[in-house]
């Protein structure tokens, strides 16, 4: 079958669809387009089509042997031409059924780009929820969700807060967009009733703004501040409870449609979910290595980072040192005032080891009243140095009802090896650090001692 031979006579914005839509039907041939401007929208994609291009329409429906014209023009001249061209064995398309061949083009390729559309849509919440399971921790899994809802809605700019059940705060713990000075004066703040935070988070469907400026039932000034002109927020649940809010801002007046609203719905569903799993398995993993009573890390991770810190030490061949301390006379303090008050002791002492530890050194209880700080690149001169100024400090401190112990001050001793001089195995360091501190012990309390001074 002989394929229909098309004239277009115009180049705007209807030729140019129409150019799209016969390029994909096999059924019509481009015999040219008629055009006067060069900077019309289908001339660009006819070349590209290598489709021919005619300044004279007369030459092109003339001589091209074409089987339909459709004229987009709506030129007199080409009208009076089309309608008295009686020799012409051409089909002519023109006026009113012009205008509804273009309607009909332009809705065709509306309802083709929302087809487009809704698949990215759907592709962008699929491929983010399958990131979002693989997610190493929460920081991935915040950063995740604020590029999906992004790239789902294309605003200038996002935030992403948590909610601090216990404070009753929010903090905003990822953002995009903004000048990080800038949203720095407002990373965290009580939720107040009647506020913006407030209404979205009483809300289970996104909050949308169009134009903060133009009466804004909620004081904005702080999002006006910043430049924030339109704003959609969704709040993030998961059976009720608060996870947070995702804020995404527009710095110009906009209008949301349906299709932003409601895919952002469907991405927060997907978001709270994974926070509040991210968030679970970081708290399990926390309470996995951290001692319960002192919040310092436990037995069992200074074993494992004394493994790893000594092998890293090894390799790149810098000291490690390693402190046990011993809390003076503690059993007698228990005996004396009980339990619940040596606990608060512990606390006590706990904070001010780390305080006085560098922050790349490890804090960990060893076991009942003992303590452990590992020290990375430290020699033994600078862990004397460190340990002098943790037992000064503990013995300045005022503990409360420390006038009874047998010193008549709360106090410790501590006992330093430091690798490789007195240890190559992590088995080895304990054993010499031990024993200097029981070292400490014999020769008085409330001493620091060194294994290579023994």
């Amino acid at each position: 079958m002989k394929n229909i031979r098309v004239a277009l006579l115009g180049a705007g914005n209807g030729a140019h669809a129409l150019l799209k839509i016969f390029s994909e039907d096999h059924e019509f041939d481009i015999a040219g387009i008629y055009y006067r401007n060069e900077e019309r929208p289908a001339v660009a994609l006819a070349r590209e089509m290598e489709i021919p291009l005619f300044k004279d329409f007369r030459e092109l429906v003339e001589k091209n042997d074409v089987d339909l014209v459709i004229d987009a023009t709506g030129a007199k001249n080409i009208l009076s031409y089309l309608a008295n061209e009686k020799k012409s064995k051409s089909e002519v398309l023109f006026g009113h059924g012009a205008r509804f061949m273009w309607n009909m083009v332009s809705e065709y390729k509306k309802r083709q780009n929302e087809v487009s559309r809704n698949l990215e849509d759907q592709n962008i919440l699929y491929s983010s929820g399958v990131m979002l399971a693989s997610a190493a921790n929460t920081e991935q899994t915040l950063d995740l969700i604020m590029e999906a809802a992004l790239n789902l809605t294309g605003m200038s700019a996002g935030s992403l807060a948590l909610y601090d059940e216990e404070r009753g705060v929010m903090q905003i713990k990822v953002s995009s967009g903004f000048d990080k000075a800038r949203i720095a004066e407002n990373f965290s703040w009580k939720v107040r009733p009647g506020g913006l935070t407030g209404h979205i988070l009483s809300n289970d469907k996104p909050t949308v703004i169009g134009d903060l400026r133009d009466g804004c039932d909620f004081d904005a000034a702080s999002l006006i501040e910043r430049g924030v002109r339109a704003i959609i927020a969704t709040p993030l649940k998961v059976e009720g409870k608060i996870v947070g809010i995702l804020y995404l801002d527009d710095f110009k007046e906009r209008k949301f449609t349906d299709r932003e609203v409601n895919m952002l719905n469907l991405l927060s569903v997907q978001a709270a979910a994974a926070i509040d799993k991210a968030l679970l398995l970081e708290k399990a993993e926390i309470l996995a290595v951290t001692d319960e009573l002192t919040k310092l890390y436990n037995h069992r991770y200074f074993v494992r980072s004394l493994e790893k810190e000594m092998k890293r030490a090894k390799r790149y061949g810098y000291p490690v040192s390693l402190f046990i301390i011993d809390v003076d006379h503690f059993k007698h303090y228990n005996d004396t005032f009980g339990h619940l008050k040596g606990n608060m002791i512990l606390k006590t002492l706990a904070n001010l080891f780390s305080s006085a530890a560098r922050d790349t050194d490890i804090v960990a209880r060893f076991g009942g009243e003992e303590f452990t700080i590992i020290l990375i690149q430290a020699d033994e001169e600078m862990a004397l140095y460190v340990a002098e100024r943790i037992r000064a400090e503990v013995e300045s401190y005022s503990f409360p009802g420390e006038e009874k112990q047998p010193s008549g001050k709360m106090t410790v001793s501590i006992g330093i090896a430091t690798s490789p001089a007195d240890g190559a195995k992590p088995v080895e360091l304990i054993e010499c650090a031990d024993k200097a501190m029981y070292r400490s012990k014999e020769s008085g309390r409330n001493k620091v001692t060194s294994y290579g001074s023994l």
